[in-house]
Order: structure tokens, then sequence, then C-alpha cells
């Protein structure tokens, strides 16, 4: 094994190689939205930038974007109105 391969595994005590938690790219846009919801990026009401753009400003996938935005309406921080958009709530 090589050196960058032992550093994405985990062993147990009884050497079973399982990997290490990795933290979910739509975690990671979450994450972020709050902080931008944090600093004020947009009023209460405000429009988000489409999915497919969060998408490309993350590198990550609109399915990705997609999961975060649900987790986030979930707590009430942001409204997905279909064929209009994500409002910031």
């Amino acid at each position: 094994m090589s050196a960058d391969s032992v550093q994405s595994v985990a062993t147990t005590s009884n050497d079973h190689v399982v990997p290490r938690e990795r933290e979910m790219p739509s975690r990671r846009v979450e994450a972020d939205l709050r902080r931008r919801f944090e600093a004020d990026e947009w009023a209460s009401g405000q429009a988000l930038p489409s999915i497919a753009s969060l998408a490309e400003h993350y590198g990550v996938s609109r399915a990705t974007v997609a999961k975060a935005l649900h987790r986030m309406a979930g707590d009430g921080l942001v409204e997905v109105v279909p064929q209009w958009g994500t409002f910031r709530t």
C-alpha cells in the first residue's frame, strides 16, 4: 500500500480496512451557503442563484446542490418554488 492510500483508510482493532468518513459534498455546499446567509449575502425573500449556477460555482452536480437546499428548506432557511427558484426566507 502506498503512503497516499494509507492516509485515505483507517483500520479497526481487528485490522479490517474501513474507509474514513469524508464530508459529503452536499454538506460542504450547505455549510458554505449557511455561512453566506450569516454574512447577509442575500436578503430575506431574495432569490438565490440557480441550482445550475451554484453547482458550477461549487464544482458539484446539480443533484448535490439540490440535496443541500432541500435540507436547508427543511430547516426553514429557504423556500424552493418549482419553476421559479429558491428564495431565502
